[in-house]
């Protein structure tokens, strides 16, 4: 996917949002008969948070997949799906990748302020390690997963999210520590 297409992505889904956010009726977000969650997010993520790593080459897509259930208003687990290639500036290549991840997620407003009809918003902080597989050094690892996510409320069901997190990790792609930091936009089905 090219950055125009991105644009477009982020453009479509920001309407299409903001269409059915004014034509349904919001409801709290962790309503007890839907306790299950599906997210697919998009978005782009790089290699390393120093100076020299915020260059476009180094920029690559992000695909995140993630199944979760909420078992109190202020605690789910998940398990999800991170990939599929990043870029590394000390090469021009296209690091091929898997990382299937377990973790918890806190929703923070609820858990500090313990107000469960929030009509608009949540704030959450997910953590969680898992199996990361870099192709092009053909062996595993094992990862962390950090990061917070804003949810939008559309609707019973619908959510939209923004997610800012990172794959952290010893020897990822330079034999030192490394960090995949992204930022992706998606949707979330709540069942």
């Amino acid at each position: 996917m090219n950055n125009t297409a991105y644009k477009k992505f982020i453009i479509i889904l920001l309407l299409s949002a903001s269409v059915v956010y004014a034509w349904h009726d919001t409801e709290s977000l962790l309503k007890k008969e839907y306790k299950y969650y599906i997210s697919l997010n998009a978005g782009c993520q790089m290699s390393g948070i120093k100076r020299e790593d915020f260059i476009l080459s180094n920029y690559s897509p992000l695909i995140n997949l993630t199944l979760g259930k909420w078992f109190a208003s202020c605690l789910a687990l998940e398990i999800g799906y991170k990939g599929y290639y990043f870029y590394y500036i000390g090469d021009n290549i296209k690091h091929h990748y898997q990382y299937y991840y377990g973790g918890a997620v806190l929703n923070i407003v609820d858990l500090l302020i313990n107000k469960n009809n929030l009509n608009k918003w949540n704030i959450s902080l997910h953590a969680g390690s898992g199996y990361f597989y870099n192709h092009v050094y053909n062996r595993p690892n094992i990862c962390v997963n950090m990061g917070l996510q804003n949810n939008f409320i559309l609707s019973n069901k619908l959510l939209v999210n923004i997610k800012v997190s990172a794959i952290m990790g010893w020897d990822i792609y330079q034999q030192n520590e490394d960090i995949l930091p992204g930022i992706s936009l998606g949707l979330s089905y709540l069942f």
